[in-house]
């Protein structure tokens, strides 16, 4: 130190220099030596030298919390490099420390300008990124900051940061405008659940339904009903009457109480002449009233609705409520404008069903008399009188039609099935007639068979039909005398006719074993064609439709094995958790087809029906996601 003190004294300052050099190799740890060092460096003009001693002790200073001491030196150093970027990055890291903001953005502003004058993007984004995450950081900084975030693919902090920005303009009431940033912030992520549903809400609440529909989806909606609704009312807008239809559904589930909700709605859609999307509203409304044993709630329903508007499917499904619940006097009605329907659409041949079954159950009305005529023009029968007479003569081989019950089709086709034939008779719409459903069937496939006082011979219901065609007179026919003639032969084709039913039935089942049989023997063309035709057993059409579907499922046959899933669907389940795995097979073989938005249809009723079934809430999830992400695509 001497020898160094003396040489700096005589101006020899290279001497003098290369003195404290040796002392602090010496001694590393005397930082008053090295800032000292310093000092001579700046003397004898060597800036960079001058600089590396203040920063090391300033670093030593800065690791031992002396932030003050640690501040000056960068300070000193700075003066000689007023660029110097790891100062300015040290001088702004003391800044937020100590909570000095002001100054800690001075100098990240700085690195920022310099960083971009060098096209160093990235660099630049990162230091406007820290800018704008002071606590103190301005409106601006903070939307700067989020595109940098965003730029450099942290979209969570951009997010975030978008959020931050949102909430200082709702402070100062610039409601619009944060709203605008956290529709900026969705778009970053479209996952956020928790962000599309607070800006469903925001904009439903701003009375803008379309905007919220952006933010709208099952996932989103959830368990809450309000946004349940929302979303059917959006769908309704768009035309999409099937995700409208599941979304009321699931409204009425959770909370049954908003049902008025979805009337008025039925009401708004009539009043724009949506007569469709209104009865989307009546059928889901009708549906869970039944769900709930309330048939005459969902009676009413529909009657409100086909007073406003003569609809087939809402007269046939009025009917069929009326038939169980033993509503007969609300059946004649029903099925009146029902005829009168089909007559005003030319669908002769349902009109001429419908008329008939009237007409035989109430011979002497005239109405049903003409109503039947009717049909008959439509339909070209030349000896209308006779036709009319002839119906009017079956009345006593025709079970009651309170006993009859009715199914809606798929759209543009039904079927009257006759059980002891196989037969089928296609017809638009019209309702189907039909045993009363069976019991669900043994586990080990053998049904009880020769119920008698459930059963309807719907072969003797038909027989005048099919005797009328042959030229010979139908059962019950009046003689001369205006006293039924009993034949003793006609009781006991009725006796066989029972009997051969309950062969036929016995048959189906053994049938249906054998099948799986061949399946097992490999004998697959066999095995189809077996399950083909008992599939047509209204009994066990269930077991061997979806039996059938899912061996063709497996054969490779996708097509095919959904359309026979989709008929066993249709029928009555043996029991609700073969229903249930149904559904949740058809939905996996939806999916794999490609068909996602049908595939989440049947998940978000089967979820309905059966909640926490499986992981149906996760494939939801997963479907609304995978559909989202679909639609933003170019």
């Amino acid at each position: 130190m001497k020898q160094a003190e003396k040489l700096r004294r005589q101006g020899k300052l290279d001497g003098a220099i290369a003195e404290y050099v040796r002392l602090v190799e010496d001694q590393p740890q005397d930082w008053t030596t090295i800032n000292a060092l310093g000092d001579l460096y700046l003397q004898a003009g060597n800036n960079d030298k001058a600089i590396e001693q203040y920063m090391r002790v300033a670093d030593h200073q800065f690791s031992e919390g002396f932030l003050q001491k640690s501040a000056a030196l960068y300070k000193k150093a700075l003066k000689l490099h007023p660029d110097h970027e790891d100062i300015l990055m040290q001088l702004a890291e003391i800044g937020e420390r100590q909570g000095k903001f002001v100054d800690a953005k001075q100098y990240l502003k700085q690195v920022a300008k310099q960083r971009e004058a060098r096209g160093e993007q990235r660099a630049a984004a990162e230091c406007i990124l820290r800018l704008g995450s002071l606590p103190e950081a301005d409106l601006n900084s903070k939307i700067a900051a989020a595109q940098a975030a965003q730029a450099i693919g942290d979209g969570f902090r951009a997010v975030e940061l978008l959020k931050e920005a949102a909430h200082h303009l709702e402070k100062n009431k610039k409601r619009n405008e944060a709203l605008q940033l956290l529709a900026d912030a969705a778009e970053i992520d479209p996952f956020d659940a928790e962000l599309r549903v607070r800006l469903a809400r925001e904009f439903l609440a701003l009375g803008q339904p379309q905007r919220a529909r952006a933010y709208l989806s099952f996932e989103t909606a959830g368990d809450d009903p309000e946004l349940l609704l929302a979303l059917a009312t959006v769908e309704f807008a768009e035309g999409k009457e099937e995700d409208a239809r599941v979304a009321m559904a699931r409204v009425l589930a959770l909370a049954p109480d908003r049902e008025p909700d979805i009337v008025r709605l039925m009401d708004s859609l009539m009043a724009d002449g949506r007569t469709e999307s209104a009865f989307a509203c009546v059928d889901a409304v009708t549906d869970a009233a039944l769900l709930q044993g309330d048939a005459a709630r969902a009676g009413t329903v529909l009657r409100k609705f086909v007073d406003q508007r003569a609809h087939i499917p809402a007269l046939v499904k009025l009917a069929e409520i009326a038939v169980e619940a033993g509503m007969g006097e609300r059946l004649r009605e029903t099925q009146g404008q029902l005829v009168d329907a089909y007559l005003d659409a030319s669908r002769g041949e349902e009109a001429r069903l419908v008329a008939e079954d009237l007409l035989r159950a109430e011979p002497a009305d005239d109405a049903h008399a003409d109503r039947l005529r009717r049909a008959l023009t439509l339909l070209g029968v030349a000896d209308l009188e006779h036709t009319v007479a002839r119906v009017r003569s079956e009345t006593g081989d025709t079970p009651p039609l309170d006993a009859l019950s009715f199914d809606i089709a798929e759209p543009g086709q039904a079927l009257i099935e006759i059980e002891d034939t196989g037969e089928a008779h296609t017809a638009a719409e019209a309702p189907v007639l039909h045993e009363v459903p069976a019991p669900p069937i043994a586990s080990d496939g053998v049904e009880r068979v020769g119920r008698e006082a459930e059963e309807i011979d719907l072969s003797t219901a038909l027989s005048g039909l099919l005797a009328a065609s042959e030229g010979e007179a139908p059962l019950g026919a009046v003689s001369g005398g205006g006293e039924p003639i009993a034949d003793i032969e006609d009781i006991f084709a009725q006796k066989r006719a029972k009997s051969g039913r309950e062969q036929h039935v016995s048959e189906a089942f053994a049938q249906y074993e054998q099948a799986l049989t061949l399946i097992e023997q490999g004998l697959d063309r066999e095995a189809i064609s077996t399950l083909e035709s008992v599939a047509r057993v209204p009994m066990i059409r269930f077991k061997a439709a979806a039996r059938l579907g899912r061996f063709l499922i497996d054969r490779g046959d996708l097509n095919e094995g959904i359309e026979w899933l989709e008929r066993a669907a249709q029928a009555p389940a043996s029991s609700p958790d073969e229903g249930h795995d149904l559904l949740y097979e058809l939905a996996s073989a939806l999916e794999a087809q490609g068909e996602s938005a049908r595939a989440l249809a049947i998940l978000m009723e089967l979820e309905a029906e059966a909640e926490g079934y499986r992981d149906v809430r996760t494939r939801i999830t997963y479907l609304t996601r995978a559909q989202q992400t679909e639609s933003r695509r170019p």
